[in-house]
């Protein structure tokens, strides 16, 4: 059998989404004892309110990859639904941590590995928000305060987060910029492909940087029953899809 990498993002799990919490853990056992390792690229989760407030499907998710990761590594990044996602769940559920942008060599090509929001340069109030938000002593305080206060903000910022996207939904302002690419790139410059996702927009997007050429996969989202991932082998990559069977 061929060597293989998952990447996944942008799942948005919760326990109003049992059809995609059946997914995932279809996919996951499907997966096991196929794969050389599991890289979640963030949003695992609609929401995240600290690793102290558990929804029973974070619970069975944690149960999941714990199981999963005895026959591979299960590689985490967080996404702006999960970035208070933090070591105590990520020991519970087997994964291990990495930064928001890391650099991973996979049979011989070297791949820029990141959730993708970063890269979406042109939307300057949300990149605005980003900044404050995932400074460390505010993340701090947030997970100091009362679980109820966090289920409050946790609210209004979903509520923000619904009212941002019937604003701008697929416009090109939510979408990665090349400006981004090529700063993003720029700091990680081994860089031979880019994986993340974020955007909701699966594809394969080609870019020129210091005079090579490089693709740049975005990660399918899940939704309605439907998901999907990318594969990435000796022969190269390429997206799957997904379905509940």
């Amino acid at each position: 059998m061929m060597p293989k990498t998952v990447f996944i993002a942008d799942l948005h799990l919760s326990d109003d989404t049992p059809e995609l919490n059946r997914l995932f853990f279809q996919a996951l056992e499907n997966w096991r004892g196929n794969a050389d390792a599991l890289y979640i690229l963030g949003d695992l989760f609609e929401v995240w309110l600290g690793d102290d407030v558990l929804s029973d499907t974070a619970v069975q998710t944690a149960s999941a990859l714990k199981d999963f990761g005895r026959t591979a590594p299960v590689y985490f990044i967080c996404g702006n639904r999960d970035f208070l996602l933090g070591k105590r769940y990520a020991a519970q559920a087997g994964m291990t941590l990495l930064p928001e942008n890391q650099t991973v060599e996979l049979y011989g090509k070297t791949y820029l590995i990141t959730h993708g929001d970063e890269m979406c340069t042109d939307d300057i109030s949300y990149q605005r928000f980003r900044r404050i938000i995932r400074r460390p002593w505010l993340q701090k305080l947030l997970l100091a305060l009362p679980q109820s206060r966090r289920r409050q903000i946790a609210a209004k910022i979903r509520a923000a987060s619904k009212r941002r996207k019937r604003q701008v939904g697929q416009t090109p302002i939510s979408d990665v910029t090349e400006y981004g690419v090529q700063t993003a790139l720029s700091r990680y410059p081994q860089a031979q492909a880019i994986i993340h996702g974020h955007t909701h927009r699966p594809d394969v997007h080609e870019h020129v940087f210091n005079g090579r050429a490089l693709k740049r996969y975005v990660l399918p989202d899940w939704y309605g029953g439907q998901g999907g991932y990318l594969e990435v082998s000796p022969e190269g990559a390429a997206i799957k899809p997904l379905e509940a069977v």
